[in-house]
């Protein structure tokens, strides 16, 4: 849930944890990237590694690795496969990779294990393929626990689930984040809103919204929203209420996604808040309802704002009850901070809804394939060509609309900071002189309110350096390994 506010308007938005599909290449040992603990989800088919593999050893799974099945309402053209790993992190295989992982009961050798493999796949595989693809694959994604025997500091103790294992790094993800509310206090409270999620409850209060709604309207509430904000200004107290009731609007929305993630049968994570670009953001974690259906997935991601609309009704029949205007304020701030969750652009609700519909799990990892596939002359990259075609469409048109609009902004942001940063201090200096006053005269709702606008000034910019020390790092990290003896050796590939 992102938050940005100034001067007593604020809006929230939503962002989740669903990011997936990692490009990683590993030569002696796989280099970690920064990334969200226990998220995401890994094509091992993009993992390559150069080393050799042994004939003759039993693998057997890591702990805690869970092998779920079949990814339901899929994109691809062939069937994808989930499993998910002690820490919470989705992978996601190919059919012959899952039977692989399926066969291994951790008293089969790779001789054994191929023999199974090939009864269920319908085609011979070789104990030399199996191992290759435990070594190559399945290990380095965490799939598979360390031989025993094997003691390195990058892995831990014998027989352990790898350590090194690798992660995903999503493009444009929450990644300054703490965790505040854990899973079993998450777990309580998606049971305890549970029966929102029951179809005459849905359908009465969705019913409820739109006519308190139509009937603020009737009242001419419309022609009373100008003077309402206006009013704000000169009551810090109550512009401190509003805030108040958007963050708890905020607050109620990811208990929404992670009530609809257990309604369906999966498990949320943590909840908690981050930094999300340069806006303070509240996240929960539903990176389990990866297991479920097209329509349990939709059901998660739309939890939030149907939670939203709850939230706005009650408030409606409050401001109905008593005609305050700051509760009419508040009730417009959430109706437009609604509406922008299905803008897809960015990973809000409406980023999550598109992926489900389509069953394509992180768009942002297409951009470079399908930009690359729509130079004339130019066939169809891998990653494109393993979609259905009328995904391919659909992921291609909202290319076409992301790039421009990312690029947009990035090039007004930078334009926009040498005029603004002046200002900004400006209005620091001006909000620690008007709060010193106001606490030397015992005005502590304008403390409150002046402290509040000081942090939301200041943490756009903390963002902002965060986020360009980010984009900086990928580079950087590319020109290191361009300049390691392997690389050259290799003739810098």
């Amino acid at each position: 849930m992102l938050f940005v506010a100034c001067l007593g308007t604020a809006v929230f938005d939503s962002s989740r944890f669903r990011f997936d599909q990692v490009s990683i290449r590993r030569r002696d040992a796989i280099r970690r990237s920064g990334t969200r603990v226990g998220e995401g989800v890994i094509d091992t088919e993009r993992v390559e590694v150069d080393s050799g593999s042994a004939v003759g050893t039993v693998p057997r799974l890591a702990d805690g690795v869970e092998l779920i099945g079949e990814y339901q309402g899929s994109g691809f053209q062939e069937p994808r496969f989930i499993v998910r790993r002690s820490d919470g992190q989705v992978i996601q295989l190919p059919r012959l990779l899952y039977l692989l992982a399926a066969s291994m009961d951790g008293h089969r050798d790779q001789v054994q294990v191929a023999g199974v493999l090939s009864a269920e796949f319908g085609k011979v595989v070789q104990a030399e393929q199996v191992a290759f693809l435990v070594d190559n694959r399945l290990r380095p994604a965490g799939i598979v626990a360390d031989e025993p025997g094997a003691v390195d500091p990058e892995t831990g103790p014998a027989g352990a689930a790898p350590k090194m294992a690798v992660k995903s790094d999503p493009l444009l993800a929450l990644k300054f984040r703490v965790g505040v509310v854990q899973e079993p206090t998450v777990w309580r409270i998606a049971g305890v809103f549970g029966p929102m999620f029951w179809p005459p409850v849905i359908l009465a209060a969705l019913a409820g919204f739109i006519g308190l709604d139509v009937l603020i309207i009737a009242q001419g509430g419309l022609g009373r929203i100008v003077p309402s904000a206006i009013a704000l200004v000169y009551q810090p107290a109550l512009t401190l209420l509003v805030l108040g009731l958007i963050l708890a609007s905020a607050a109620f929305h990811e208990c929404g996604h992670v009530t609809a993630c257990r309604y369906g049968g999966a498990k949320p994570g943590v909840m908690g808040f981050g930094l999300y670009l340069v806006w303070p953001a509240l996240y929960s974690t539903v990176t389990d309802s990866y297991r479920l259906g097209r329509v349990g997935r939709l059901r998660t991601d739309l939890g939030g704002v149907y939670f939203n609309a709850v939230f706005i009704a009650g408030m409606s029949v409050a401001y109905l009850y008593t005609g305050a205007p700051w509760l009419l304020v508040a009730i417009v701030a959430l109706h437009v901070e609604t509406a922008t969750q299905f803008l897809p652009m960015i990973r809000l609700d409406g980023y999550y809804i598109l992926s489900d519909l389509i069953g394509v799990p992180d768009l942002f990892s297409r951009m470079g394939p399908v930009l690359a596939s729509i130079i004339p002359g130019r066939a169809n990259h891998p990653r494109v060509q393993e979609l259905k075609p009328w995904v391919r469409r659909m992921i291609t048109v909202w290319v076409l609309i992301v790039v421009p609009y990312l690029g947009y902004w990035l090039i007004g942001f930078l334009i926009v900071i040498p005029r603004v940063l002046p200002v900004v201090w400006n209005r620091l200096v001006f909000l620690t002189h008007a709060v010193g006053e106001a606490a030397s005269a015992s005005h502590w709702a304008e403390v409150s309110l002046g402290g509040v606008q000081i942090v939301l000034l200041l943490l756009p910019w903390v963002g902002s350096s965060l986020m360009l020390g980010m984009m900086a790092r990928r580079p950087l990290r590319w020109l290191r390994r361009r300049g390691t003896p392997a690389a050259v050796n290799a003739g810098g590939l």
